[in-house]
């Protein structure tokens, strides 16, 4: 049994919080449990108008709860970061905004600094040291695995532009809890999905592509992921907010991995068990695999509480769901 120093416990309920990203798919999700569970006041910042990822529960209770406010702002200005910060007092904030197509970082990297770097400084600066910031990087970082699971102490050995500004962001975090007394966590991601998510993220993609395109289309089948429901994933987080120790790092995974040819094997037979699997054997970009160690997340309390198959069947439901049409 692995032992982790452990701070005074922080308690969310009641707490004045201020959420980054919060129109994405992860943020708003995280919104809504801080709501209604934990009764917090919740300040919402995103550089796009908050559609809360076609939800409708989601929409409501954000859009209707005089505990939420939003501000449309750029987190890579810093005089729009600091307004937001003189005119509230926050208990916790959630650093989750962030530039995440690891395609798009590559393509014009100038935006992923600003956004993912210069975004990151402005918030932990601006931060009061008497209020907890949780920084959520991602899995990344590591680059290709010299062994697996990964631990929390693996090398960073990420070299693509989002897996370099995510070192960044940590390391901007870490400056601030080590040389200016911040009270800051770090969350590394492996790979959350689930009802909500829309894009370019591998489930999303590929439940689109097998009901409205009835085929399925992966570019290599080798790449291991370790894929996380949301529900899960938003626990995590609270988790390390209330019960984590300031200046370390928590992976958020749940310590299985799952091949990219099995996840579409998955997927075809939950849609349609005739349809094709196309793998195209292209080369990926980013680690080829990653599989989280949690231990040091479970050693404060949290648990998996949704199976894979699960979580993709309801992945699937909320798909059809919004889209009546193809359900149809």
């Amino acid at each position: 049994m692995i032992c982790y120093q452990q701070m005074a416990r922080k308690d969310l309920r009641g707490a004045k919080v201020l959420v980054t990203g919060s129109s994405g798919f992860i943020g708003s999700n995280l919104c809504t449990r801080l709501l209604s569970e934990f009764g917090c006041s919740v300040v919402g910042i995103d550089f796009i108008t908050p559609k809360f990822a076609k939800d409708d529960d989601l929409q409501s209770l954000l859009t209707g709860n005089e505990s939420f406010s939003f501000n449309q702002i750029d987190i890579s200005n810093g005089k729009e970061v600091e307004d937001v910060f003189k005119q509230n007092d926050f208990d916790f904030i959630f650093h989750l905004a962030a530039l995440a197509n690891p395609r798009t970082c590559k393509q014009d990297f100038g935006l992923a600094f600003n956004v993912n770097v210069v975004g990151t400084k402005n918030m932990v600066e601006s931060s009061d040291k008497g209020s907890r910031l949780v920084f959520m990087s991602s899995a990344a970082v590591y680059g290709n695995p010299l062994k697996l699971p990964l631990s929390e102490a693996h090398p960073r050995n990420g070299n693509d532009p989002y897996s370099i500004s995510k070192i960044m962001g940590e390391d901007l975090c870490l400056c601030f809890f080590n040389n200016y007394e911040h009270d800051i966590c770090i969350a590394r991601n492996f790979n959350t999905f689930g009802d909500g998510q829309i894009g370019d993220y591998i489930i999303p993609t590929l439940i689109k592509q097998a009901v409205m395109e009835h085929k399925i289309e992966i570019w290599n089948s080798k790449p291991i992921r370790d894929f996380m429901y949301i529900e899960d994933a938003v626990s995590a987080i609270v988790t390390i907010a209330q019960q984590g120790s300031a200046g370390e790092v928590y992976n958020i995974g749940t310590g299985k991995g799952t091949t990219i040819g099995s996840l579409a094997s998955t997927l075809r037979n939950a849609v349609d068990q005739k349809m094709i699997v196309n793998d195209m054997e292209k080369q990926v970009l980013g680690s080829s695999e990653l599989v989280a160690d949690s231990r040091k997340l479970a050693s404060l309390g949290w648990r998996v509480q949704v199976r894979f198959e699960d979580g993709l069947r309801k992945t699937i439901e909320w798909f059809n769901h919004t889209n009546p049409v193809v359900a149809n």
